[in-house]
C-alpha cells in the first residue's frame, strides 16, 4: 500500500546500506513513515568484497530509487537522510520534489590524501590510484575501489553542490562534535538557507549520541 510520507537514506563510503547500524536505527525510530534503504555498492557475499562505484554511478542509483519511490507512492512527501559521503551524492543529484534533507556529518573535506592516510600504514591495504585499490576489511568485507572513483572524487566541489541543492530543498546539517573521520572545517561558504546544528558524538553518532540524534531528526521531519 502506498505511503504518504517516504524517507530515503543515502549511506556513506565503503559501507552497506545500514551504514553500520546508524541508518537502520534511525529508520526503526520513524515507524510513521515508509523508509527506503538501498546499497550504492556491489556486494559479493561469496568472496566477501564490497566494490565501490564512482560518484556519478551513485547519483544514477539515487535518482532511480527516488523515481521508483515517486511512482509507487503518488503524491507522497519525500525526505532524504544522508550520512557522510552520502551527503555529497544527494547534493550532486539535486533531485526534484524533496521536501527536507538531513545531512549527518557531511562530507566537505574530500581530500583523497586524508582518506588514504587512514590506511597507508595497514599491511592489508593496497593503494593504487591508477588501478584498483583494496582497503582493509570492514564488517567482514574487503573494500575494492576502482581508479574512476578517485578521479571523480577529486573534482567535486562540496560547497557549490550543497548551496545549489539548498535552492531545491530545505536542508539541515547536523555535525558531530567529536568526528574522528572528517575534520571540522570552516562552513562560512555555506548558503544561509542551510540550517546548521551540532551534537556531541563520533562520526556515526554511536553510543549515547544516537538517542539525541534520533530525537532531533524526529522533531525536524515529523
Amino acid at each position: 500500500m502506498p505511503n504518504n510520507h517516504i524517507v530515503i537514506y543515502s549511506h556513506g563510503f565503503g559501507v552497506r546500506k545500514d551504514d553500520r547500524g546508524l541508518l537502520t536505527d534511525i529508520a526503526a525510530a520513524l515507524p510513521e513513515v515508509g523508509s527506503i534503504l538501498f546499497d550504492y555498492f556491489e556486494i559479493d557475499e561469496e568472496n566477501k568484497t564490497l566494490t565501490t562505484c564512482p560518484p556519478s554511478a551513485q547519483v544514477e542509483k539515487l535518482d532511480h530509487v527516488i523515481d521508483e519511490a515517486k511512482k509507487n507512492n503518488p503524491g507522497a512527501t519525500i525526505d532524504l537522510i544522508c550520512h557522510s559521503q552520502g551527503t555529497i551524492i544527494a547534493a550532486l543529484a539535486k533531485p526534484d520534489g524533496i521536501r527536507k534533507t538531513v545531512l549527518l556529518a557531511p562530507a566537505i573535506d574530500l581530500s583523497i590524501e586524508r582518506t588514504l592516510n587512514r590506511y597507508r600504514s595497514r599491511p592489508d591495504a593496497e593503494i593504487n590510484l591508477e588501478g584498483v585499490s583494496k582497503l582493509p576489511v570492514l564488517d567482514g568485507l574487503r573494500r575494492i575501489v576502482p581508479a574512476q572513483y578517485w578521479e571523480e572524487r577529486k573534482k567535486l566541489q562540496p560547497f557549490r553542490e550543497y548551496n545549489a541543492f539548498a535552492e531545491k530543498t530545505e536542508i539541515v546539517i547536523i555535525r558531530a562534535n567529536q568526528d574522528e573521520v572528517l575534520p571540522q572545517v570552516d562552513l562560512s561558504e555555506l548558503s544561509p538557507k542551510i540550517k546548521l546544528t551540532a551534537l556531541d558524538g563520533d562520526h556515526n553518532f554511536n553510543g549515547s549520541a544516537r538517542e539525541p540524534l534520533i530525537k532531533m531528526i524526529r522533531e525536524y521531519l515529523l
